[in-house]
């Protein structure tokens, strides 16, 4: 690769990466604002966790539809790139409108609400999947650390966020995150469009669909496991060693772990493949998870949930390189779609989890997240040695 090339290719996970840290400041953005925007629509607050839920769902069934729609269009790179903007610059409209419609009318609102989880969904697999697409196979994986980097970053600032937003205009908020992922797109694709295509003549036929059913299945176990450990324990195992104050600190420290791995990770996956750092890493956070319940110090349970982090980084980028690499080429958006709705199937869970069921699962609750992810990387261990043994 020439150095032009190595170049054009940092440039563009970059911008990847950033989209990606803007569209994750902006779901935070939401979070924080919509009981407020709930109660001067007069809805009930009641129906808070099933508005999330509902997000999460929409964005798992466009998430497989803007994956097909990849796939299937003819010049698929243009017409892709059009999409992605226009559907963005509707997503921003949308996003602009919902603090100013929540005193209107909660028809309204949720009218603008539905239009912008749609739009936006363009903005999580087809991202991707649009680079994937003219990036060699070899590039995959600087692709999956940025991306995966981008989201860690803002899922670090998230508590901070929530501290500095308190009482304030959600006009302001939600008009900076618009207008900043907006910036964002059109430098990614400014960047990519400077980029040619990389063509590989001897670039493998995407893998059946049906053999990557079982990395779905691994994945999906993993998420709902390790959205309980990170979103719904680790609060209340930290306020066992310390105040409520310092929690907006400690928080972020599982995404420093993430963060941090994520600079290794590609090293480790070309020595080693997708698949066997996914299963490491899987097996990683099962013990951080199960260990961090039996600590009696606040250092030691800040050491296990930094390598909880660090073994996320493992399991989410292996199995997100594994699941782009298996549909090069040809299959990227409905391989990456199908990646990315079961990570909001996950996160469906966690939210009917934590906010339905939570109190009549208090006995397994610190439990249930080791069992999930040992399951998972028991099934992808299992996955690993079938794969390399159809292999040889």
């Amino acid at each position: 690769m020439s150095q032009i090339e190595e170049q054009q290719n940092s440039r563009s996970a970059l911008a990847l990466g950033a989209v990606q840290f803007f569209f994750t400041l902006g779901w935070t953005v939401y979070v924080i604002y919509l009981p407020e925007l709930l109660k001067a629509a007069g809805i009930a607050a009641s129906w808070l966790p099933w508005l999330l839920m509902a997000d999460q769902l929409i964005f798992a069934v466009m998430d497989i539809a803007f994956g097909a729609v990849a796939d299937r269009v003819t010049e698929g790179y243009r017409k892709l790139a059009h999409l992605l903007l226009w559907l963005t610059t509707v997503s921003v409209g949308a996003f602009l409108l919902l603090p100013m419609l929540a005193g209107v009318s909660p028809g309204l609102l949720l009218l603008v609400l539905a239009i912008w989880v749609v739009s936006a969904s363009v903005l999580r697999a087809p991202t991707m999947v649009l680079l994937a697409k003219r990036a060699k196979a070899a590039q995959q994986g600087r692709l999956v650390v940025w991306y995966a980097g981008g989201m860690a970053l803002a899922s670090a600032l998230s508590p901070f966020f929530g501290l500095v937003l308190k009482g304030a205009d959600p006009r302001l908020p939600f008009a900076l995150s618009a207008l900043t992922l907006l910036a964002a797109v059109f430098v990614l694709l400014r960047v990519v469009n400077a980029q040619p295509d990389q063509p590989e003549n001897d670039a493998p036929a995407p893998l059946a669909f049906s053999a990557f059913l079982p990395l779905l299945l691994i994945l999906g176990l993993a998420v709902f496991g390790f959205q309980v450990h990170a979103f719904v324990n680790a609060a209340p195992l930290y306020l066992l060693h310390a105040g409520k104050e310092s929690l907006p600190w400690l928080m972020p420290l599982l995404w420093l772990g993430f963060f941090t791995a994520l600079l290794g990770v590609g090293r480790l996956v070309k020595r080693v493949g997708p698949l066997p750092v996914a299963a490491a890493g899987i097996l990683l956070t099962a013990l951080a998870s199960y260990a961090v319940v039996k600590v009696g110090s606040l250092e030691l349970l800040v050491l296990l949930q930094v390598l909880a982090g660090a073994g996320w980084a493992l399991a989410f980028a292996g199995l997100m390189e594994r699941a782009s690499a298996d549909g090069t080429r040809g299959a990227e958006g409905m391989f990456m779609g199908s990646f990315f709705a079961v990570t909001a199937v996950g996160s469906f869970a966690r939210i009917g989890f934590a906010t339905q069921y939570l109190p009549d699962f208090k006995g397994i609750q610190f439990a249930l997240p080791a069992a999930l992810l040992l399951a998972a990387g028991v099934l992808a261990v299992l996955y690993a040695l079938k794969r390399q043994k159809s292999r040889s």
